[in-house]
């Protein structure tokens, strides 16, 4: 990504920190809005979700939502006219597979730019949850753990189990890996989460840090 964005001359050095994110650009609004900024990450649903009404049309929408203006593909038509990195942070597995398949019909005539697909496949600290891991050609796969971080609560980290069922899951694919962490966890998880990014050079992480934790240096 950090490539990309070098080449484009978004950026002036090979630093993360000089990369812009605009987080949920679902909405054709939000979508737009986000244009203006580096890099589009974007959450993908099924129409319907888990009702009678549900579809295999994957859409831009977080949970609890399960409508949109805006279909996967409207809004691969949108960012692929522009030179932005894209995100796509999958909320249901039924979403996987029509996803997949259009990012295959897409790339036929080239994405031309890093595409990330992230999904949570492995419980994680405070969390129990499962997701498959997704394999995909030309893509930086971004598999997290489930998590979930109690403000007034002592909370758990991450794990050495948890790091080494991670990496079974991954050693054998071919592409680059980014592992998305939540920041608040990685102080005292770190002796584990190094051990993982030590397994491949193709291995990196990604701290992401919401509204109202607390930070750490």
């Amino acid at each position: 990504m950090l490539e990309f964005l070098l080449q484009n001359g978004e950026i002036k050095e090979k630093d993360g920190l000089s990369a812009t994110w605009y987080h949920s650009a679902n909405s054709k609004a939000e979508m737009n809005k986000a244009l203006q900024t580096m890099i589009l990450e974007a959450d993908v649903n099924i129409q319907g979700h888990n009702t009678l009404n549900e579809t295999n049309i994957p859409i831009m929408a977080h949970p609890p939502d399960i409508y949109s203006d805006n279909t996967l593909e409207e809004w691969l038509d949108a960012v692929l006219k522009s030179k932005k990195g894209i995100k796509l942070d999958f909320k249901s597995l039924q979403a996987l597979e029509p996803s997949l398949d259009l990012l295959r019909k897409k790339n036929e005539t080239g994405i031309n730019r890093p595409v990330w697909l992230n999904a949570d496949i492995l419980h994680g600290p405070n969390v129990p949850n499962f997701w498959p891991v997704i394999n995909f050609p030309d893509v930086t796969i971004s598999p997290g753990w489930t998590v979930l971080y109690l403000p007034f609560y002592p909370n758990a980290t991450y794990t050495q189990a948890m790091v080494e069922k991670m990496y079974d899951h991954v050693r054998h694919l071919p592409q680059k890996i980014t592992f998305p962490v939540l920041a608040v966890m990685v102080k005292n998880g770190w002796p584990h989460l190094s051990w993982l990014l030590k397994q491949s050079s193709r291995y990196l992480n990604q701290q992401r840090q919401s509204s109202g934790m607390p930070h750490f240096n």
